[in-house]
């Protein structure tokens, strides 16, 4: 079975107008819709062998984040669901510009749709 991961869009896609009250005013604005179901992606990679993660350890001194790089095709992985359901964690997305997609951003900064690798991180 071929494991599911979320699908790139084309990012000028995902915004939606969301409409906000501010002092007796409304206002809309177009802003930015999570567009993919993280509980669909964990039960389609469940079945997903084991992550050692010692081999994405951070052992840079001054360093907060625990583990570094790792390749986004094992975000959805039982290890890092596991991680993720003590709520003592926090992920933290890498990755660079992709135009082809309309999507520009700093690479520390990225969304999870173009992210090529990701950090997680203490709370």
């Amino acid at each position: 079975m071929e494991n599911l991961t979320i699908k790139p869009r084309n990012y000028q896609d995902t915004f939606v107008p969301r409409d906000f009250g501010f002092n007796n005013r409304t206002f809309t604005m177009n802003v930015y819709q999570y567009a993919h179901n993280p509980m669909e992606l964990y039960e389609a990679n469940e079945n997903q062998p084991r992550l050692n993660l010692e081999n994405y350890d951070n052992t840079t001194p001054g360093e907060v984040a625990l583990y570094k790089g790792i390749p986004m095709e094992f975000r959805w992985n039982p290890v890092i669901r596991e991680m993720m359901m003590t709520g003592k964690y926090r992920i933290r997305y890498r990755g660079g510009s992709k135009p082809q997609y309309g999507f520009v951003r700093n690479q520390y900064n990225t969304l999870a749709e173009y992210a090529d690798t990701f950090a997680i991180y203490p709370k």
